[in-house]
């Protein structure tokens, strides 16, 4: 034992001293680090476009819409004579803005503004091919309804006798009122 004192009262009770402080102060000044999710992937959308069986210009906007949210946009471009698209669609994200998507969620597709015939489902772990069409609706062409037909109602009833009528009336009613004022001016 008086070998262990001797060699510990040396150099090297100092040395193991000093590794043992210089442990705790590592472990006492260390910060915890909490490992982050990372974000979910955003799901793919690819195909081609054509509005009214032809290729839009290149450039035209591609948009992807979850509800009123936009959710993703892009542009078409031209491969092997053919007008394609590649968008992006982010995932649910509580702090994101927009909020977008999740498993199974419905995806409306907008091609230069106008709605495409095509939806899609919004799925992150697979390629989503969505082939998209806009035509436009054609003008049926409708039948203006004609206006009612006016005009002198006796004259449209074809009697002659009708119209004396109206006319022995309208004669009749001042002689009428004539002949009772006069009256009213006797009596007294």
């Amino acid at each position: 034992m008086t070998k262990v004192l001797k060699l510990l009262g040396g150099g090297w009770l100092a040395a193991v001293l000093g590794v043992v402080l210089f442990a705790a102060s590592g472990a006492l000044g260390a910060t915890t680090v909490s490992a982050e999710s990372p974000p979910n992937p955003p799901a793919r959308f690819v195909g081609s476009v054509k509005v009214d069986g032809a290729a839009p210009a290149a450039g035209t906007l591609i948009e992807a819409r979850i509800g009123s949210a936009t959710c993703g946009a892009s542009t078409v471009f031209m491969a092997g004579g053919e007008a394609r698209y590649t968008l992006d669609s982010p995932a649910l994200d509580p702090g994101a803005s927009p909020n977008c998507g999740v498993d199974g969620a419905v995806v409306s597709f907008y091609i230069g503004g106008k709605k495409a015939n095509e939806t899609g489902s919004w799925a992150n772990y697979q390629l989503n091919t969505v082939n998209l069409t806009y035509t436009t609706p054609t003008q049926t062409a409708t039948a203006t309804p004609k206006p009612p037909t006016t005009g002198d109602p006796v004259a449209s009833r074809g009697s002659s006798s009708d119209s004396w009528l109206f006319a022995a009336l309208a004669l009749g009613a001042p002689a009428f009122g004539v002949g009772g004022a006069t009256v009213a001016r006797r009596s007294r």
